[in-house]
Order: structure tokens, then sequence, then C-alpha cells
């Protein structure tokens, strides 16, 4: 490339090639550290998730909100206070060559978030954290909007993190500067697109909680007779169902993508898997939880913990359960869950079809549909 000084830099900054990356090569290299700083204060941002008609009765006190609870849920798979989960800082994802192993973290700092108030955080999820689940609609919700609630939060943190990582190529190579370069370019636009996508499903989301009417609420609630030993919360949006067949095309960034949300946990009296959507998403969702309700219940199980592998890093496993797998199993899901983390690698139409690996099934007690048709 040849550039003047002072023409346009290449990278698509909009800032003079002298002021931006003439020179870069030579410059320092990022530290791990410096990088891993910049993860962390972006992540550590703090705000209230309620609608913003209710910012009004805010306290001043954000909390570390679980998205999975504690005490109901979590406290129940840990052992000795620690439950395994994956925490994704950027010296593991070095030290282990970006497939991190799960490490023990204590409950009260597992599958937090500072993404509500504290008057918010206890009275908006009041009917799921102190009373037993019983499936109504607006238990389901409650668990749907804070699923909601920690991917927004995660997008959100995760471009502000982006637009600082652009300094990762500092002494690099030009070659490697532009790879960089462009490699967080389509990480940005991904991101841009998602965060767009939020701002389409945000009024379908509050609209229930304003309005105090669940009755549009659509769920499959799988209830067991212990807690599940892996849990978790997020929302996600279906590319394929269990059979393996296409749904939606996430790579077409002009259409807005269909959500679910689904949250594993104890609910007082039996442990459930909960998934929620609203009726707007019925094209997507619909056929996507019944591909789930036509698993048997021996095989349920481990179609259950392929998907949240698959889906969420916001995952909380019960130590004994974890240590009870073979070495190769565990490594199996380790890959799958560095495998689906990575932007640049396309998921497997076949994500979710049975593999070699099977858990112990869970005992399941009941499965129910709320306000969708089967």
């Amino acid at each position: 490339m040849k550039l003047g000084r002072n023409d346009r830099c290449w990278c698509g900054s909009g800032v003079k090639f002298k002021k931006c990356h003439l020179g870069r090569e030579s410059q320092s290299p990022v530290k791990s550290w410096e990088a891993s700083a910049i993860s962390k204060k972006a992540f550590a941002v703090k705000f209230c998730s309620a609608p913003a008609a209710m910012h009004a009765d805010c306290t001043g006190l954000i909390v570390r909100a679980h998205t999975v609870p504690k005490s109901g849920s979590l406290a129940k798979i840990a052992e000795n206070g620690h439950v395994y989960a994956f925490v994704p800082t950027l010296e593991d994802l070095i030290k282990h060559d970006g497939v991190l192993p799960p490490k023990l973290v204590g409950v009260n700092g597992a599958s937090t978030f500072t993404g509500f108030c504290s008057k918010h955080d206890n009275e908006l999820f009041a009917p799921v954290e102190q009373e037993n689940f019983s499936s109504r609609p607006d238990q389901c919700f409650l668990l749907s909007y804070r699923a909601y609630a920690r991917e927004v939060y995660t997008k959100k943190a995760a471009a502000a993190s982006a637009k600082q990582h652009l300094i990762l190529d500092r002494g690099k190579p030009v070659i490697e500067q532009i790879g960089i370069q462009a490699t967080s370019a389509a990480y940005g636009l991904g991101l841009s697109a998602a965060l767009n996508d939020i701002e389409h499903h945000q009024p379908r989301f509050e609209a229930p909680l304003l309005s105090g009417d669940y009755s549009a609420v659509r769920a499959y609630v799988i209830s067991f007779d212990a807690p599940p030993p892996v849990m978790c919360s997020g929302s996600f949006a279906p590319e394929q169902d269990f059979a393996g067949l296409t749904l939606q095309d996430l790579a077409d960034l002009s259409v807005i993508p269909h959500l679910i949300s689904v949250t594993s946990f104890f609910g007082g009296l039996h442990g459930h898997v909960v998934f929620v959507w609203l009726p707007d998403d019925d094209p997507v969702c619909l056929p996507f939880v019944r591909s789930l309700a036509s698993i048997p219940d021996s095989d349920l199980s481990s179609a259950l913990v392929r998907f949240m592998f698959e889906f969420f890093e916001n995952v909380h496993i019960n130590p004994s359960w974890w240590r009870g797998l073979s070495q190769a199993h565990q490594e199996a899901l380790i890959r799958r869950m560095a495998a689906s983390a990575n932007p640049q690698l396309e998921r497997s139409a076949d994500c979710l079809r049975p593999d070699e690996w099977s858990v112990s099934p869970w005992a399941v007690v009941k499965r129910e549909w709320i306000g969708a048709h089967p």
C-alpha cells in the first residue's frame, strides 16, 4: 500500500495515516495483561436493565445479579460452595490456546452480571426467587427476561471491548495488522447487527413486564426429580433444530432473528429446564421446541447437555457430575464450547444431533406446554 502521511488510513478509522497505522509495526506490542484489562473494564460496566419507564424507581446501588439463582439453584449443585464454570479470561485463553477447561468458582460470583439495581433485582424476580416454580406464565417470562437482559449486557460490553481491541495489532508486521483489522471489522459488524436486533426486540420484551399481562407467553417446561447437574441461563437465536433442519439464516444480517430463552435451575420442588419465547417468534421457536419434545426421556439429558455446551458459555456444573464423565467426554464438551464461541467457525448443521457421547438420564417428572400449541 502506498499511502501518503495525510491520506486516510487503510484500516477505515477515518483518521490520517500518520496518526493511525504509520509505523505501527515499530510500536511496543500490547501485553496480555493490557488486553485483559480492557475486557475486564468493558464487562464491569454497571446499569439497570429494567425498562426505562421504571428507572425513576431505581436505587443507586447496582448489584451482581444472578442469572441462575444462587441459594435456590447453584447452591444445590455446589460442593464446598463451588461449581465448575468456564471463565474466559485472556490469560487463560492464551495459556490453553483458546480451548478453556472449566474451573471451580464460588457460587457467590457464579452466573452474575452487574445489570440490575438492588430494588429491581429483588422486586421484579421475586416470583421466581421467593416462590416455588409452578410453570406460571409470569414465572416463565421472568426467567426469559433475565436471560435476555444478560445477553443485552454481554453484547454491549463486547461491543465496547471490541473497539478497544483494535490496538492489538501494535508491533505486528503490516500483513498481520491487516488480518487483525479485518477480523475485528467482521466481529464488529456482527456485534452491530446484534445491537440493532436488541433495539428491535426490546419493546416486545418490556411490554409484558410493564403491562403485567403474561397471557401471550409461550414456554416448554421439562421437570426433573432433582436439580439438573448442569445449569445455565441465556437467550439465543436457533439456527437448526435437534434433527439438524435449518430454521433461520443468521448470516443474513438484514433479517431480524427469532429468539428463545432457556434457563436450567431448581425450582424448589423439582429441577427444570424452561424454554420461553413470544408469539412473534413462533415460526422458528415452535419447530425448534417440537424437535426437542420428540426426543424420548432416555436421550433427553444428553440432548440438553449438547445444547447447553453448544450455545452458552454461562454454564455451571456440579463438580461430581463433571468428574464422573470420562476424560474423553470432558474434552469433547470443552472442544464443543470452544468451537461454538469462535466467531470464525461456522456452526455445524448437525451440532444438536446425537453424537458418540451420552450422559446418564436425569429422571423426568413432567413435560408441559405453556400458552403454545404443540
